[in-house]
């Protein structure tokens, strides 16, 4: 018997499996299984003169091995995954030019993978192969923070938004069909929906109905949050329509936990997955549904190796699994609508907020305005006045501001020295409540100079805003208030977003500041004030999306308010009124944005009228980081594949040096739908050694940002 064998080592130079044989020795010994040895089992082999883990993905029972094949040294029956997995494997390492190993390795458990390096350890030292054991652990529900939104009774009556998409999804359902891709085909999913509701529309109940509806059935299926922040409300709600049927995949867990959970989905003791965008590569059975809620969200997009996109891979994954796929938003992504309107997904609008509640209206405040009269706050007037009103009604409001720190940088306001990172090109952002600079590239902390190191004047001031300074000057404002801060400064322990969210909703009359994590998912009826501390951070990123995000966020955090029985008000304060994602978010109105937005990005050849593959180059040494980037521009140029894409570049990265190393970057940019992953990884495959050893390239197909 012959078998083909992933090894578990990332990189270009291994990116096809290796056949070994497998001795009739091994067979006898696992003789407990119908079959003797299966796709997905976890096996040592010998590459060169050592021993590493590998995983099988193909098995040749009557195959013959030649005097150079070498036999599987010891195997563990695992079955970790699927043929069906191992073809979602081979089309990511294809589409995201990535090593096989890297993306068949999202498909193993980390706790798992710990065990096995112990494993192969033991192996070298004593020759026998055997798995170290494990302590079970039962799921824990301690510290899951439900809200209420969790405790809302069932609805017994549907808005007609709710019906309509539960109709669709319920129809897509019954006809779902395998719809295989072969790259580098560009094959249509059909079988894909987006929901667009706005906020308040009930979009989670309609998810909830319709996994329901799959349970009956003996189906499975995966629900995506976005950020850990959403998690909590989202899991409360789940458990308490299904109960220890829900797994739970997130970052926050650790290994042992992960793996636990990773288990009962693998037994079947688990019908429902929720989590973030790793649990797409939970071992489910009989997958019926994949809901991509918030799917707009940037979150989705893997930054590190792999750098896979959940909505495309959830895309592939339910076409190979006949499952459906639903996007829920109330701000879909570009992409989405663009498929939508293409006829390739099929789109359904809920447009009323459950209740019959309205969506509050958006009040922009001109900061420039408030500067002249002025004002040096970094509260206007006008929200001064709304958060006064809020506390005499004994309300609740939240406060947003896309920034953690007290102030974005400081500034010598004799010579113009502003404090950079040594290891970044970046400025350090300063924190008050640690009196230190702070990196927020590479985390390193700084003192505060006395004086300014370039000139030595003493007048070093601090410019921007963080949520640091905003909670100060709130407290200035409302001493006797209570208020909440959300960031990634409060949020480090592992329960710390449970616990805030809860201290928040307890609350009788309260104040919930945060970045991002509070702008969107998050039900609370008491909110009836939202403040957008500043609408510009996102606004003015050098980022063709820029605009996007900035609308998406405004649109999202503007739905938090006036979600119960009192009305709400938003209150948004730019440098930037007249910008069109600002006022279509104040109209509650995407058109205002989308209709202008598509004719720019098709004019430009921007997604999703057009495809983009971003490449870094980087290392320590400058030059050799210069060097080799040149020379791999010069071997995309001559490639056929890609005659028709512009290779721009190289040139140095926004941020050209990152935790000390030089980054050079080209941009691929070609027609929508252009495959890339092949080519380029073939030159990379192909290309000289670099003669920087640390020298790394990393390819990013589709990217996120250019950063």
């Amino acid at each position: 018997m012959l078998v083909d064998i992933v090894l578990d080592i990332p990189t270009r130079a291994l990116n096809t499996p290796f056949t070994y044989e497998f001795p009739p020795t091994l067979l006898k010994e696992k003789e407990g299984r119908s079959e003797y040895v299966h796709t997905g089992d976890v096996a040592i082999v010998e590459l060169g003169n050592r021993n590493v883990i590998g995983y099988v993905v193909g098995v040749d029972p009557d195959g013959m091995p030649d005097e150079k094949t070498k036999p599987v040294l010891a195997y563990f029956p695992e079955s970790l995954f699927d043929d069906t997995s191992v073809k979602i494997a081979r089309w990511m390492a294809q589409h995201y030019a990535t090593p096989l190993s890297e993306a068949l390795g999202l498909f193993i458990p980390v706790g798992l993978s710990a065990r096995l390096k112990k494993a192969l350890t033991a192996y070298n030292t004593t020759g026998e192969a055997k798995l170290p054991a494990r302590r079970r652990r039962s799921p824990s529900h301690e510290n899951e923070y439900a809200g209420a939104s969790a405790a809302a009774p069932r609805p017994k009556h549907l808005t007609s938004g709710q019906v309509e998409a539960l109709a669709a999804i319920r129809a897509a359902l019954a006809t779902a069909v395998s719809i295989p891709k072969v790259i580098p085909e560009s094959a249509e999913i059909r079988n894909t929906i987006v929901l667009e509701g706005v906020t308040g529309s009930g979009k989670t109940e309609v998810y909830l109905r319709a996994i329901e509806d799959l349970a009956k059935r003996g189906k499975t299926a995966i629900m995506l949050v976005p950020e850990i922040s959403l998690t909590p409300q989202t899991v409360g709600r789940f458990r308490a329509r299904f109960g220890d049927r829900i797994a739970v995949l997130h970052s926050r867990l650790s290994e042992g936990e992960r793996y636990s959970q990773w288990e009962r989905i693998r037994t079947g003791d688990a019908q429902i997955v929720i989590g973030a965008r790793s649990a797409l590569f939970a071992p489910v059975r009989n997958l019926g549904l994949i809901v991509i809620d918030e799917e707009h969200d940037r979150s989705y997009k893997n930054h590190g190796a792999p750098r896979y996109h959940a909505r495309e891979v959830a895309e592939y994954l339910a076409g190979q699994r006949s499952a459906v796929l639903v996007l829920g938003t109330a701000t879909p992504s570009m992409e989405a609508l663009h498929r939508a309107h293409s006829g390739d997904y099929t789109l359904v609008r809920m447009p009323e907020r459950v209740g019959g509640a309205l969506l509050p209206p958006v009040q922009i405040v001109d900061l420039t305005a408030e500067f002249a009269d002025g004002n040096r706050s970094v509260f206007s007037r006008a929200l001064q006045e709304a958060l006064a009103e809020v506390r005499q009604h004994k309300e609740k409001a939240l406060l947003f501001l896309n920034r953690r720190g007290f102030a974005q940088f400081l500034l010598c306001r004799e010579c113009g020295f502003v404090p950079q990172c040594q290891s970044c090109s970046t400025s350090l952002t300063y924190h008050a409540s640690t009196h230190k600079l702070r990196c927020h590239q590479c985390n390193a902390i700084h003192d505060v100079p006395a004086v300014c190191p370039m000139c030595g004047s003493p007048y070093l001031r601090q410019f921007g805003t963080g949520t640091q300074r905003v909670e100060t000057e709130f407290q200035q404002l409302f001493p006797d208030w209570p208020v909440v801060r959300m960031d990634a400064d409060t949020t480090t322990s592992k329960h710390a977003h449970a616990e805030l969210l809860a201290q928040f909703e307890q609350l009788e009359t309260g104040v919930l500041l945060g970045t991002q994590m509070v702008a969107k998912g998050l039900d609370f009826p008491e909110v009836t004030l939202v403040g957008v501390i500043t609408a510009d951070v996102t606004l003015n990123l050098p980022d063709f999306r820029s605009g996007e995000r900035t609308f998406q966020l405004l649109e999202q955090v503007a739905g938090r308010a006036g979600r119960g029985k009192h009305p709400g008000k938003v209150i948004v304060q730019t440098y930037w009124p007249t910008h069109r994602a600002v006022r279509a978010a104040a109209a509650h109105n995407p058109a205002l944005f989308h209709d202008t937005e598509r004719e720019e990005r098709a004019k430009l050849v921007y997604p999703p009228f057009g495809s983009l593959c971003n490449l870094v180059v980087s290392a320590h040494d400058e030059e050799a980081t210069r060097s080799y980037a040149e020379k791999l521009a010069e071997a995309l140029r001559r490639r056929t594949e890609l005659a028709d894409a512009q290779i721009l570049g190289p040139a140095p990265c926004a941020l050209a040096r990152r935790k000390k190393l030089w980054r050079q970057h080209i941009l691929i940019k070609g027609k929508a739908g252009l495959e890339v992953g092949p080519a380029v990884m073939d030159v990379l495959t192909s290309l000289s050694k670099p003669r920087a050893k640390d020298l790394r390239v990393s390819v990013d197909v589709d990217p996120d940002d250019l950063m």
